[in-house]
């Protein structure tokens, strides 16, 4: 059985690398249903393997769209479920990676409730790795 937001994330980052057009399945992963991509990811493997190809997908295509590098990690452009995402969102709520911390030292304290349902249960700071390969390109 086929796990169709994978192959859906899998096809956007190849068709990104190629330099075709994206729009049709960034349409697609924009009305897919929050309950129903649960379902698809239903343990922390799948979601690595989806937020994966969507962080490198995004990271690629935006680098492409965006001129100045400095926002494109906080900006909100990628659209998963009727919801926006940034890079950081990914990487920092979904991934629950190390980041940047407020005034009082505090990282993390306002995490949205759909955040929470999408991130990992455990930590595996070895996705970062996975998530870095793409952000020294031109």
């Amino acid at each position: 059985m086929t796990n169709y937001p994978i192959e859906l994330s899998e096809q956007l980052l190849q068709l990104i690398k190629q330099g075709h057009d994206t729009k049709a399945l960034r349409q697609e992963l924009f009305y897919i249903r929050l309950n129903k991509l649960n379902s698809y990811l239903a343990n922390d493997t799948l979601k690595i393997m989806f937020w994966t190809n969507i962080y490198n997908a995004y990271l690629l295509l935006l680098k492409k769209e965006l001129d100045n590098d400095s926002g494109i990690f906080s900006v909100k452009r990628i659209k998963i479920g009727y919801n926006r995402f940034s890079l950081n969102d990914i990487e920092y709520h979904i991934f629950k990676l190390s980041g940047p911390k407020n005034f009082w030292g505090i990282a993390h304290l306002f995490v949205s409730p759909v955040l929470k349902k999408l991130a990992v249960e455990s930590k595996d700071h070895s996705i970062g790795s996975q998530l870095y390969k793409y952000k020294s390109m031109p």
